[in-house]
């Protein structure tokens, strides 16, 4: 029932499928989560009825049926602005690559649970107006949960992770969000299978590089054996996927079990798991793995200011990172650094972070360089060396006292 409790939208649709005598079945993270006491990030549910039979069924009714892929038996349901992915059973066949050449629609739900990558993805609950029926676990899921391991659906994982390079970074994902630590058998296949990642397009795989750096703080009230991130991506070191994505950037466990210590978003995070390397090599490695640029150069401007806290102060006028520092180094356990930061960042208060908070602008400069006949072109550099001079409190920050300096040197 407590789907039902989290999201009644799902009883609405399912009363359709029931007013019809149609199966409807939850499958996946919808069943998986409520056993682990986590919150339903997605609702995935499934059945026999193809596409075109759930759009007939589901016409004139409260669920709106938008087909997605035909070929794949994937239709959106919509109720009350809430979408849920339907799925038709099928099997696949893998003749290369990482997308399946053949699938064949089936009505056995054993055959559809073979095609799905882990056993607890595979856990499925009938879906009625109202009510669900008992777990049906076709490959084992229940048992794996209760081990707290995580196994492919099939008893030899190659028959899964061969086919598809991007389940390598699922499981390392699901091992980190999820505290499920691969069997022996499935992290060898993971070791033997780790190079198909460089089949798939790396657009695909950045989510899933995401979640994991993003792991520590999926789901706080989820008791761990392993710090979240640290596992996923340790994983992803030992198997020898790590290079593959991050370019060259050396893995640092230190800072993979010092992100459990801090909070912060991507950037901040991806500056603390890479902080040993350059600005520029971050930045790249970033763009390697299809960030964003803004991300990218954020992620590089943190270690930047890392790396330099023994510059002069003008050159470190970024509370934000600053501030980051301060936490980063914290969580490394490196006292020496963080006091830096924290130091740095008391001297810039009351200072103009910027050029926009100096006193004095271009307006205010131009009758004084049109008065002394000096060329308006240099108005620029003479604003930058006043804010620097503020900044580092050579010269009080007020319009008077900026154009007094300005007037006695000439």
């Amino acid at each position: 029932m407590r789907a039902f409790e989290s999201a009644p939208w799902l009883s609405a649709m399912a009363r359709v499928f029931d007013d019809a005598g149609a199966p409807l079945f939850l499958v996946g993270g919808g069943v998986r989560n409520p056993l682990m006491g986590l919150p339903i990030s997605d609702a995935d549910v499934c059945g026999p009825l193809l596409p075109q039979d759930v759009c007939a069924l589901c016409e004139g009714t409260a669920v709106e049926a938008r087909v997605r892929a035909a070929g794949f038996g994937t239709v959106e349901l919509w109720v009350d602005g809430h979408m849920a992915e339907y799925t038709a059973w099928r099997e696949e066949s893998y003749a290369g690559g990482h997308r399946p050449d053949s699938v064949t629609f089936t009505t056995d739900i054993r055959v559809d649970a073979r095609r799905r990558d882990f056993s607890v993805n595979a856990l499925y609950r009938p879906l009625h107006d109202g009510w669900m029926g008992d777990v049906i676990d076709p490959t084992g899921g229940l048992r794996h949960l209760r081990l707290g391991v995580l196994h492919t659906t099939t008893r030899d994982p190659d028959d899964i992770l061969s086919h598809d390079g991007q389940r390598i970074l699922r499981a390392a994902r699901f091992q980190s969000e999820m505290d499920l630590r691969p069997t022996d058998a499935m992290f060898a296949s993971l070791k033997r299978n780790a190079p198909l990642i460089c089949e798939v397009a790396m657009e695909q795989l950045r989510p899933e590089v995401e979640k994991i750096v993003m792991a520590d703080l999926r789901y706080p009230a989820l008791r761990r054996r392993d710090p979240a991130t640290r596992s996923g991506l340790l994983t992803l070191h030992l198997i020898g996927a790590w290079d593959d994505l991050f370019d060259g950037v050396s893995y640092d466990d230190e800072a993979a079990l010092a992100l459990a210590r801090i909070k912060g978003d991507l950037p901040r995070r991806m500056a603390l798991l890479m902080h040993r390397a350059s600005p520029e090599k971050v930045q790249q490695a970033m763009q390697h793995m299809k960030f964003s640029t803004k991300l990218a150069a954020q992620a590089a401007e943190y270690v930047r200011v890392m790396h330099r806290l023994d510059a002069p102060i003008d050159e470190l006028a970024d509370p934000d990172a600053l501030t980051f520092a301060a936490s980063a180094f914290l969580a490394l356990g490196d006292t020496v650094n963080a006091d830096k930061a924290q130091k740095a960042l008391a001297a810039l208060e009351g200072k103009p972070l910027s050029l926009k908070e100096l006193a004095i602008s271009g307006s205010d400069l131009k009758p004084l360089f049109e008065q002394q006949g000096r060329p308006l072109r240099e108005m620029g550099d003479v604003l930058d060396r006043l804010w620097r001079m503020a900044l580092c409190g050579e010269v009080e920050n007020t319009r008077e006292t900026l154009l007094k300096k300005i007037e006695r040197e000439g």
